[in-house]
């Protein structure tokens, strides 16, 4: 098991720190439990009049790396008037790192890890009827792969 630290990162640049932190065996696990926790989190900073987007979940191992960043605006993306969403896996042999719309999501040691990752979260979208495409990138090529949700949609269709 790991420790991984859960920090709560503010727009403004301030920082909320874990000091006890919380054990996963992986950063996989550690990931959706980030996630989960996030839909009741949602609800304490909405309580104290603060808008969720405006915050992140930033994770550190037991080394003091960010080893991802969950933020807010990310996991209640189905709130805001977005028709789709772009995540890129980029990486190399070092590691691969995802973003989503350009704002760091996570970052793996393995290309597998982080596609399971960002395949999980375009099913979610799917879901929601949200349509995602992801573009996986290294040093040699760049492959684009559209949801499901791109693929049904006839052609013309607004997808929301």
């Amino acid at each position: 098991m790991s420790r991984f630290y859960l920090h709560i990162r503010g727009k403004d640049g301030g920082m909320s720190y874990d000091d006890l932190g919380l054990d996963y065996p992986d950063v996989e696990t550690a990931w959706r439990a980030v996630a989960q926790a996030a839909q009741n989190l949602k609800h304490v900073f909405a309580a104290r009049g603060h808008d969720p987007r405006d915050y992140a979940i930033e994770v550190e191992d037991d080394t003091g790396e960010v080893v991802f960043r969950l933020p807010f605006s990310e996991h209640l993306r189905s709130s805001l008037p977005q028709s789709h969403a772009t995540y890129k896996i980029v990486g190399s042999h070092l590691g691969w790192l995802i973003f989503c719309d350009d704002e760091f999501v996570a970052g793996f040691a393995q290309r597998l890890s982080a596609e399971l990752l960002v395949w999980e979260m375009v099913e979610s979208r799917c879901a929601g009827h949200k349509a995602s495409q992801v573009l996986v990138e290294d040093e040699l090529v760049c492959e684009k792969h559209l949801c499901r949700c791109f693929k049904e949609a006839l052609s013309g269709t607004l997808l929301s």
